[in-house]
């Protein structure tokens, strides 16, 4: 899967920039988590909602509070164990995070490792896997929670370590879950080189005029959703700041090909996904909407209901037709829409507007640029 951008440079469309879109998951933390997050998102494990559940933010208000600073850390180190554990590469074998002399004095028998001063994922991943395996049983724990009024493992780390370990429960013989092992499916989206997410790049290039062009013919049906619903998140969450913050949103037009392949299906009744946010609310936030499809029918109604504009050009059957006559009267022209000429038809579309009270026939020329002129 690739973003290219193009712009125009005399009066031709030019390639500029050809990218594929991967995400550092150890250093763009939130990015790659909520990539995990929309892959596992129809798992219905408890073990699996758990761990999607956890919160990898650190919020501004908790800085200088070293009880929950010393948490996070371990929270996100042991993530990025299962990272490690997983499979994606990583340029940096150290790893840092906080850790206590009981603990560090018996994860390796006769050695003492320090996690704070740096130890290798392999070293980390026994730190956490100890932890969990001894949580029942070590005096430690129990010491702990009678001094602190809390235990050492709060419900992230837990299921964190769930998931490192696949072990539901501490101390649990053989590993009894999936865990990190789901994780494996999104390597190829991993690079172990250091630069901005892709969803960062493609909101600046679109603030700056440019068109951008997303490729995701290729690979996973359920990677190319989770990659366009971040992308459109992203672009929808920046209008929504902007628009906010009181500042101007320049126009943007999102396009989708095929859209019965990304879009909510028509049995889907969950209206805060991302497509229909933008069929909903993007005209405040100077967001458009051109989607093509075969399948209307397919798609959630509330798209449909949020469509202003209809270019219908032939339609395959008759559940397509009544799903359309739902919105605008179609009606005098079904029989047109069923049947098909490619000799008569060519660029033959009835057309309903906003603008316009009535469906209109028009036929319409293709497109074509005249290179010498630029026009």
């Amino acid at each position: 899967m690739e973003w290219i951008f193009f712009q125009k440079a005399d009066g031709e469309f030019r390639t500029t920039a050809f990218k594929v879109m991967k995400v550092n998951f150890y250093e763009d933390v939130l990015e790659g988590f909520g990539m995990i997050q929309g892959y596992l998102s129809l798992d219905d494990g408890d073990y699996i909602k758990s761990f999607c559940a956890i919160d990898l933010s650190f919020p501004e208000d908790k800085k200088g509070d070293k009880s929950f600073e010393t948490r996070y850390q371990r929270k996100l180190a042991a993530y990025k164990c299962c990272l490690y554990l997983a499979g994606f590469p990583t340029k940096n074998n150290w790893i840092r995070f906080p850790g206590n002399k009981e603990i560090n004095e018996s994860v390796v028998p006769g050695k003492t490792i320090d996690p704070f001063k740096g130890i290798t994922y392999d070293e980390a991943v026994g730190w956490f896997t100890w932890v969990w395996e001894n949580y029942n049983d070590a005096s430690f724990f129990a010491e702990y929670q009678k001094k602190h009024g809390k235990e050492y493992l709060d419900q992230d780390l837990k299921a964190l370590l769930v998931f490192l370990t696949r072990k539901r429960n501490p101390g649990g013989k053989g590993a009894l879950v999936s865990g990190y092992t789901k994780l494996r499916a999104l390597i190829n989206r991993h690079t172990s080189t250091i630069d901005r997410p892709f969803t960062e790049e493609i909101v600046e290039l679109l603030r700056n005029g440019k068109i951008v062009i997303i490729d995701l013919s290729q690979g996973d049906p359920e990677i190319q959703k989770l990659y366009s619903e971040r992308i459109c998140q992203a672009i929808f969450s920046h209008s929504m700041e902007r628009f906010i913050n009181n500042e101007p949103n320049n126009f943007i037009q999102f396009y989708f090909e095929e859209a019965h392949n990304l879009f909510p299906k028509k049995e889907d009744k969950d209206l805060s996904q991302i497509y229909n946010r933008i069929a909903k609310e993007g005209a405040k936030l100077n967001l458009g909407l051109i989607y093509a499809t075969q399948e209307v029918s397919s798609i959630s109604s509330n798209i449909l209901k949020n469509t202003q504009n209809w270019f219908v050009a032939h339609l395959n059957n008759e559940d397509e037709l009544k799903e359309l006559k739902k919105y605008y009267d179609f009606r005098d022209f079904t029989d047109g829409l069923t049947r098909f000429s490619p000799d008569s038809d060519k660029g033959f579309v009835r057309m309903k507007t906003y603008s316009n009270p009535y469906v209109v026939p028009v036929q319409i020329d293709r497109f074509l640029v005249d290179k010498k002129s630029g026009n």
